[in-house]
């Protein structure tokens, strides 16, 4: 089933908030692209635990209030209480996670140290191999050349 819920976009500091007033739920990206993927997966993620919960999911309401340099938007999902979790992240939630740059993210994305897959135009990591790297002990430098016995 589709759902449409109306998003209201605020800039917050270097971020941009992404609150939905009908639910109650907020997320935020560094970019209008960031946070309109953030904004979907959470709107997703929130309407199927509430549908495995047996909640009634509240009317869709449009026209809420808004700063001046705020806007709103509506943000669509297709999913059911039996829509799979997703186990993947934003390369933007990656790189926060390891510590490290979006740049590093796709270069380790290329050099197949990282798991993705492209949905349109965005790398999403799979969050499996990010928790792998995490929990690797980390060494400094640049890694040893194998000494040569002669």
């Amino acid at each position: 089933m589709k759902y449409v819920y109306e998003a209201i976009v605020e800039p917050v500091g270097r971020f941009l908030e992404v609150r939905f007033p009908d639910l109650g739920i907020i997320t935020q990206g560094e970019d209008l692209q960031d946070a309109a993927f953030r904004a979907q997966d959470l709107l997703e993620n929130h309407i199927v635990m509430s549908l495995e919960r047996g909640e009634t999911l509240p009317v869709p309401t449009f026209g809420n209030e808004c700063s001046a340099n705020g806007y709103r938007m509506g943000i669509v999902v297709e999913c059911d209480k039996d829509t799979p979790e997703d186990k993947t992240m934003s390369v933007n939630e990656a790189a926060d996670l390891l510590d490290v740059t979006p740049a590093r993210i796709r270069a380790m994305i290329r050099d197949g140290i990282l798991a993705s897959r492209k949905v349109g135009m965005v790398h999403m990591v799979d969050a499996a191999s990010v928790m792998r790297r995490f929990n690797e002990p980390i060494h400094a430098g640049r890694p040893r050349k194998e000494s040569v016995t002669a």
